[in-house]
């Protein structure tokens, strides 16, 4: 019978080590939950090993049959459905193979060919959460994580059922920040389109105007008249500059460096930073929380969270939380090394981890700061309007004393 080599948190908050014999890692996990022991690691050792490289290397074939080029992406409403419909007919007693048969049948175009090829993946032999392990790009890795917990502790419908509502969360927020953002989005893309023809097409015809006049023109009509001359001469320029430098931009972003600089930009910028911060810590604790319960191992739970974030900043600093909890030093205890977890996250999670209630803070938490970036989001969108209504406003008299000073001297000249 294979071992594995395991580190765990007792009812009394001890950490432990020692070997198991179990005949699965999924039997060695559901004997630990049973002993009152909360899983930190679990490692195969001997035997277990590998199965464990088997399992790893039936994975990675799988995914590299998922490796497709422009197909369609799956929407999360989709998945969203799948999972509460998967729940429903899992808990009216219709076997696995059944369900995904029927759903499989309902699934749009972009869906269907994934839960087809799960329907066969298990049907072949392989765990549900195996099957999906073949989709990363339809499937996370925490909801991966999710079900494979879930298939351990022999819960799979609780945990696809808190798995449902948190990707529906997830998506909730997102949209709630996306709104706010597409106002000011529109207002800026219409100003550069108004500055544009305001450059080309209007100002000419006053800059003709001008030129047959013997005066001095003031300094803001000067200022006009150059942009405008510039840009009518080198518009094939500056269209090529400015698509460059967008194409150069999403490159930059699009690798690891780049995506490092943005994040820590975003989390630095005014307005924007504060939503982006409290956005990532109701993520992080729902997430936390929603793992925790499934009784995946803490180390694990943090690795899956870490890369689900959404900022690659806070994903290094819960990376950091992960090693410290490896050495001993506890989830609290590791997080007060890091400025970025603001202060209540960090006493919360210390209280939950002392009186064994972890999941119930994460899941205050949570709840905590989805009112606060709601409110974060209403407070931005109050403050962007003045804000763009000011902009506005003065690229309007700028514009206006560049167009009306001269004429307002020719004007008095006359008199």
């Amino acid at each position: 019978m294979p071992s594995f080599q395991f580190k765990a948190v007792t009812s009394t908050g001890q950490i432990i080590s020692n070997t198991l014999d179990a005949a699965s890692e999924a039997a060695a996990s559901k004997e630990l939950v049973q002993k009152g022991y909360r899983p930190i690691s679990l490692k195969a050792v001997g035997g277990g090993k590998a199965a464990a490289a088997g399992a790893s290397a039936g994975t990675a074939t799988g995914m590299g049959k998922e490796i497709k080029l422009f197909a369609p992406k799956v929407k999360a409403d989709e998945i969203i459905m799948f999972t509460r419909q998967l729940v429903t007919l899992l808990r009216a007693g219709v076997p696995m193979l059944t369900a995904l048969e029927a759903l499989r049948d309902q699934s749009g175009k972009a869906f269907a060919p994934a839960v087809n090829k799960i329907y066969v993946d298990v049907m072949s032999g392989k765990s549900f959460s195996q099957a999906l392990d073949q989709h990363p790009k339809v499937f996370s890795k925490l909801y991966v994580n999710s079900v494979k917990a879930g298939e351990m502790s022999g819960s799979l419908d609780l945990v696809l059922e808190r798995m449902g509502a948190l990707i529906k969360h997830d998506e909730e927020v997102k949209k709630k920040v996306k709104a706010a953002l597409q106002y000011p989005s529109f207002v800026l893309a219409a100003m550069c389109v108004a500055f544009v023809v305001v450059m080309t097409q209007v100002v000419p015809n006053f800059a003709k105007m001008f030129e047959g006049l013997d005066m001095d023109l003031p300094l803001p009509t000067k200022i006009m008249l150059g942009i405008s001359t510039f840009m009518q001469k080198n518009v094939l320029i500056v269209v090529g500059v400015t698509a460059a430098a967008v194409i150069g931009f999403k490159t930059y972003i699009s690798t690891a460096k780049g995506r490092f600089w943005f994040d820590g930009l975003m989390l630095k910028m005014p307005l924007i930073g504060n939503v982006v911060l409290k956005s990532a810590m109701s993520r992080f604790t729902r997430m936390f929380e929603t793992l925790n319960r499934s009784g995946l191992p803490i180390l694990q739970t943090l690795t899956t969270v870490a890369g689900a974030v959404g900022n690659t900043v806070i994903e290094r600093q819960i990376q950091q939380v992960a090693l410290g909890v490896e050495k001993g030093e506890g989830i609290s205890g590791s997080m007060k090394k890091s400025s970025l977890f603001p202060p209540m996250v960090n006493r919360m999670i210390a209280i939950g981890e002392q009186s064994g209630s972890l999941d119930n803070m994460l899941d205050n938490i949570a709840g905590h700061y989805d009112l606060e970036v709601e409110h974060a989001v209403k407070s931005l969108t109050g403050m962007i309007e003045p804000i763009l209504t000011v902009v506005m406003g003065g690229a309007v008299v700028v514009l206006m004393l560049g167009i009306f000073l001269p004429m307002w001297n020719m004007i008095n000249l006359v008199k």
